[in-house]
């Protein structure tokens, strides 16, 4: 609609343009039998105003005009004109078609600004994909990107460095789409998301699910966790897709298939957890050149089963190579054994290592890597103690965190942080069961503090009435601190808190 409205109105500006230069030669015609010639300077301004308004076919056709009006009516049809006049009106006309054909020429090169619409008109999306046969006279819009998440969008952690890559192909109904994604989560961590889906309506389905996946990962789930209410999230956003159980018949009742691996990697212990639903078997390289695949429990995609997720668990050594894909069934098994004898050349980086993998995965026309080299943090910026299930602890726990700040040079940030620590440790002690083990972690400029029990009760933040004698230890880290939260695990549950201390300000002397 909103294209057949600018088409109109081009239409009706030029044929206004037209019927003025033909009536003002009528005019001009009429006025010099009568031996009054008058020429007037709005027939220059005729092209200057097409070419800022219309098209570029049309503006030239309205220059076109407009010189072959001026030097019919000005050149022959009028005889009382001067020489001299008449060489300055069609000169006149003519610099006012070179100066339009500028004007032309320097449109394309303009910012585009878009328009705000007013609170009462709605503002209606371009249409997307014209082509040059159906708008010969707009210039031909660049092609959108692939769907997927490009590679220049992928954050980049401290604890490892990143490459993703994937290749589409032919598929003009977009029934493939591909996410990757890295996630920075609590003590350091770093969550991975390769996935993929098939079907229809595809790109809008895999921008639901990376935005599902980012929001459970803020929650700190465990990866089978996070995995389980993903196939929930995805249930609900499209039920056509599930499973219907009839007697002992199994029925799909859609053509939309989702995929996704989540892994989350320790950089204090070097550990990774991964659970995924049934695809490519991730491939990790150590650092002595040895290529081994991580077996996964094999299940069904996503939204097919309401079936529990498992996790696997392995031991990655700083400088270790992990390559997370995803391509069709079809290429699984020779793609597969390909991609690993791929990985077993070196690499000079891993954006070649990306590129290697795309082409052992070459029987799939759908795939998509991520290659993940993992960094260890420094012992020196971790330290952890062990603490007794006493009141007495809290006293310990101040000062071992100011003993440790200033070995670090942050002794400005001991009392924000003492603090932070002696709520932390309390309410364990009070609400939590043994083991307690106090961690302080320094890491890209922050500081984190973690407190881990035997418990699997979550604290829940509130406000302490006046007269109330407990409730505002949460209340407090939350006000000192810049993030904090918890997350479970098989042996309990850990808080922690995350705060950005000031660099220590030298001493003068005066």
């Amino acid at each position: 609609m909103t294209t057949m409205t600018v088409t109109q109105l081009n239409g009706r500006l030029c044929a206004l343009l037209i019927v003025y230069i033909g009536v003002s030669c009528a005019v001009q015609l009429e006025e010099s039998a009568g031996g009054l010639v008058r020429w007037s300077g709005l027939s220059v301004l005729v092209p200057v105003t097409a070419a800022a308004l219309l098209p570029l076919r049309r503006s030239l056709m309205i220059g076109i005009v407009t010189l072959a009006a001026s030097i019919a009516t000005y050149g022959f049809a009028i005889h009382g004109v001067s020489a001299g006049g008449r060489t300055a009106v069609i000169a006149a006309v003519a610099l006012s078609f070179v100066f339009s054909l500028v004007i032309c020429r320097a449109r394309p090169h303009l910012p585009y600004v878009p328009a705000r619409a007013t609170p009462n008109q709605p503002t209606l999306p371009r249409p997307a994909n014209r082509q040059a046969a159906n708008a010969p006279d707009t210039p031909r819009a660049v092609p959108a990107p692939p769907p997927g998440i490009l590679p220049a969008a992928l954050p980049q952690p401290a604890v490892v460095e990143l490459a993703g890559h994937y290749r589409t192909g032919c598929d003009p109904l977009g029934m493939h789409a591909h996410w990757l994604d890295a996630i920075p989560l609590s003590g350091a961590r770093v969550g991975l998301v390769v996935g993929t889906v098939t079907g229809p309506g595809a790109d809008a389905t895999a921008a639901e699910l990376r935005t599902a996946v980012r929001t459970l990962a803020d929650i700190d789930l465990q990866p089978e966790e996070l995995l389980t209410h993903l196939n929930d999230v995805l249930a609900r956003l499209r039920p056509d897709i599930r499973t219907r159980l009839q007697g002992n018949d199994t029925r799909t009742t859609g053509t939309v298939s989702a995929e996704c691996l989540y892994a989350v990697y320790d950089p204090i212990t070097c550990h990774c957890t991964l659970a995924g639903t049934g695809g490519p078997s991730p491939a990790v390289v150590t650092p002595d050149g040895a290529v081994t695949t991580v077996d996964l429990p094999e299940g069904p995609p996503l939204g097919q089963t309401d079936l529990p997720f498992e996790a696997t668990g392995v031991d990655l050594p700083e400088g270790s190579l992990l390559l997370l894909s995803t391509h069709s069934a079809t290429a699984h098994e020779v793609g597969s054994r390909q991609l690993l004898s791929a990985l077993a050349r070196p690499q000079p980086c891993l954006d070649a290592t990306c590129r290697s993998a795309l082409e052992a995965l070459l029987p799939a026309p759908e795939a998509a890597v991520l290659a993940v080299r993992t960094h260890a943090l420094d012992t020196h910026t971790v330290a952890a103690w062990d603490l007794p299930a006493d009141p007495a602890a809290v006293s310990h726990a101040r000062t071992h965190i100011a003993e440790k700040l200033t070995a670090w040079g942050l002794a400005d940030a001991a009392p924000t942080t003492e603090l932070i620590v002696s709520e932390l440790v309390t309410n364990a002690i009070r609400h939590a069961e043994p083991p307690i083990q106090l961690r302080l972690i320094h890491h890209a400029g922050s500081l984190v503090c973690e407190v881990a029990d035997g418990s699997s009760t979550s604290p829940h933040l509130r406000r302490a009435c006046t007269f109330d004698e407990n409730g505002r230890g949460l209340f407090i880290i939350a006000q000192l601190a810049e993030r904090w939260g918890t997350r479970h695990n098989h042996h309990g549950k850990t808080i922690w808190a995350e705060h950005t201390p000031a660099p220590d300000q030298p001493a003068t002397t005066t």
